[in-house]
């Protein structure tokens, strides 16, 4: 539902959740960036989406209800077709006798209430959930969407003959609809990533799902050509060029989503292979406490983001959410009063009002070039993908030193590992001591699927193998874990949340840093000021129902 911006704000700064200056410094954000005021308000921490929801549900009148842990029955589902639940924003959730109980992004809409009495017969209890709420609700209707995916493939494979000239093929319908079905599951499925792979005898489409790749069908040898065909048109690429890698992007829509794919294609022995990378460019940019830092951490990275000067390192291993982390700080401090640029290899998403470039080694534009190019751009905050040598360590320091916030990048077991790694590129102790504001390291595990969440008693060697590899009471320790329901196709989980150990740069550390002392004192001295330790912050999240003993145990077993 689209509040005006004085209602908005009355009911925000009533409550008193957001004061009157930090109403209107995000409404004024939100002009000057092309985002909602509500996204703002979120992903800068001023206040949680769910109690944003409540606060409107309360001024509206109407219950709110957390749709994102129900699961709904079918017969419920098939009581309004989705096209019209699309249309009007409403999910039907139950049945209450001779009532039919929904959920709606604007419980006053008299014409979506009418049109529900009408079409079902029966009356209406209307509740209130929020856009993301309501949009990842919808997805329940493609719940049985494998069936039809089947059957799509099944039916246009067959049509699709193998042409000798693959610009007919590729724009022939069969090969259309097999590469758009692909597309449209993997979205339903909230895929990562599509790999499309050529063997000796067939082709296997694989989708990477919470960090986890996993075989999706198998089709026909002869097929593969038209496919990377169709993908190399789309993306404009050169469909006659099959002997050396080639990479491109294509943006496309499905339902109220707009899906950038980065799509990398590479010669390999049986024919080309693929692999198109999802981004989901209409999402809001997660706020820290989404992303999963809480409590002592939050405060110590709120507190070092705001700092005009310095350097703030994220790390840890590829995959492990990294540039996430740096995407959702880059929009907190995206503002018109500072100037943000920023060096990518690549560039995931777009920001509004970021220069952005990306590095390109056929040009010799790496790192380090393109980070002295930045200096003469007069940037407030410089954002480097990764520190990965000498000459971009030391321009990175030396910016931060200058009078620029530094974030970037490095791949180190935990957070104190970051020093001793700067100083063996030959930053000098004194320079990093100056410079260094925090370190991040994380690691990501899966959720716990909310729609199933149970609490369980685990059996007693899994609690020993916790006590003796994370070293810590479990005495008063509560445990969760997924029951398995159809939301998370049996699983148990559902979505991914970062574990997190901050270091924060004290003078006692900066002295140690100076004196060239190696990483484990360092993190010896932190652990005595307070630092919450990787498997600490594990712990918490387990006795917060977000993640599993298994999940905790195996992050932090690579750490």
């Amino acid at each position: 539902m689209k509040l005006s911006t004085e209602t908005l704000k009355q009911i925000l700064v009533g409550s008193r959740y957001v004061d009157e200056q930090e109403f209107d410094n995000a409404w004024r954000s939100s002009k000057e960036l092309g985002k909602k005021i509500e996204d703002i308000l979120i992903f800068r921490g001023l206040i949680k989406q769910d109690a944003l929801s409540k606060l409107v549900s309360q001024h509206l009148k109407v219950p709110y209800i957390d749709i994102g842990r129900i699961t709904i029955a079918p017969e419920i589902l098939s009581l309004i077709p989705e096209k019209l639940a699309r249309k009007y924003r409403v999910v039907p959730l139950a049945l209450e006798g001779r009532s039919v109980k929904v959920a709606m992004e604007d419980p006053s809409d008299f014409e979506a209430l009418e049109f529900i009495k009408r079409h079902t017969g029966l009356s209406v209890i209307p509740h209130y959930a929020n856009e993301e709420e309501i949009v990842n609700a919808l997805g329940q209707y493609k719940r049985n969407i494998r069936a039809e995916f089947d059957r799509v493939i099944a039916e246009n494979i067959k049509m699709a003959s193998p042409e000798s000239d693959l610009q007919k093929a590729a724009e022939g319908l069969p090969i259309i609809k097999v590469v758009d079905t692909i597309l449209e599951y993997a979205a339903a499925e909230r895929a990562s990533d599509v790999h499309i792979e050529t063997q000796s005898n067939d082709v296997i489409v694989r989708f990477r799902v919470d960090g986890e790749l996993k075989d999706i069908i198998s089709l026909p040898r002869g097929i593969e050509e038209a496919l990377v065909a169709r993908v190399k048109i789309l993306s404009n690429l050169k469909i006659d060029e099959r002997r050396v890698p080639q990479d491109g992007r294509y943006k496309f829509n499905i339902d109220e989503n707009v899906i950038a794919l980065r799509i990398s294609i590479i010669p390999g022995f049986y024919g080309e292979n693929m692999v198109m990378r999802l981004l989901r460019e209409s999402s809001r940019p997660l706020s820290l406490e989404e992303l999963g830092l809480m409590g002592k951490n939050l405060e110590i990275v709120q507190a070092n983001i705001r700092r005009p000067t310095g350097m703030i390192l994220i790390t840890g291993p590829t995959g492990s959410g990294k540039t996430s982390s740096l995407y959702s700080i880059l929009n907190i401090l995206n503002t018109i009063k500072v100037k943000i640029c920023t060096i990518e290899d690549p560039i995931e998403y777009g920001i509004n009002r970021v220069s952005q470039f990306q590095v390109n080694s056929k040009v010799g534009l790496t790192f380090a070039t393109g980070l002295r190019a930045l200096l003469r751009h007069d940037p407030d905050i410089m954002m480097v993908g990764e520190i990965r040598d000498k000459e971009t360590a030391q321009i990175a320091v030396h910016s931060a030193l200058t009078g620029h916030l530094v974030l970037s990048t490095l791949h180190t077991n935990d957070a104190a590992g970051a020093v001793p790694r700067l100083l063996d590129m030959g930053v000098e102790g004194f320079l990093l001591a100056s410079t260094l504001n925090a370190v991040i390291a994380q690691r990501l595990v899966k959720k716990i699927c909310s729609a199933c969440l149970l609490e369980y008693q685990p059996n007693k060697e899994d609690l020993a193998r916790l006590s003796h590899n994370l070293g810590v009471s479990i005495e008063t320790q509560k445990f969760y874990k997924g029951k398995g329901c159809g939301e998370c196709h049996g699983t148990g989980y559902s979505g991914r949340i970062g574990l997190y150990e901050v270091l924060p740069i004290t003078e006692k550390i900066r002295s140690m840093i100076t004196s060239n002392v190696a990483g484990d004192q360092i993190k010896e001295e932190a652990i005595k000021g307070g630092m919450i330790v990787m498997s600490q912050d594990g712990i918490n999240k387990i006795s917060s129902g977000l993640t599993t003993i298994d999940q905790v145990l195996k992050a932090v077993s690579q750490y």
